[in-house]
């Protein structure tokens, strides 16, 4: 992981990312990573490897939970990371760089 420059305000939304992580499933984590990931993905492809890859076994239900949690949005047939995350999405470029830096956090 390249280390980012941080703003503040990337700062603020690593720790309201950080609290609403915490209360996710294990399904609704493993669809998350998998937007925060690839960002955007048509609904086809999102349906098939979170079911066949993932083991997800109802991933449009799961996508829209975390919809209503304001995680990620819906786009004409495809799923996008939510735009109040892409900015830090831009510097953090894998989920597992993410969860990296939201465990370093004090």
């Amino acid at each position: 992981m390249k280390k980012a420059k941080l703003t503040k305000e990337d700062l603020e939304t690593l720790y309201k990312l950080r609290e609403m992580i915490t209360n996710l499933s294990s399904e609704e984590l493993t669809v998350f990573s998998y937007v925060w990931d690839n960002i955007s993905v048509g609904e086809i492809l999102f349906e098939r490897d979170l079911y066949r890859i993932h083991r997800v076994q109802k991933p449009i239900l799961v996508a829209r939970r975390l919809r209503e949690k304001g995680l990620i949005e819906r786009g004409e047939g495809c799923y996008n990371l939510a735009r109040w995350l892409r900015p830090l999405r831009k510097k953090i470029q894998s989920f597992n760089d993410l969860r990296t830096l939201i465990d370093k956090l004090p």
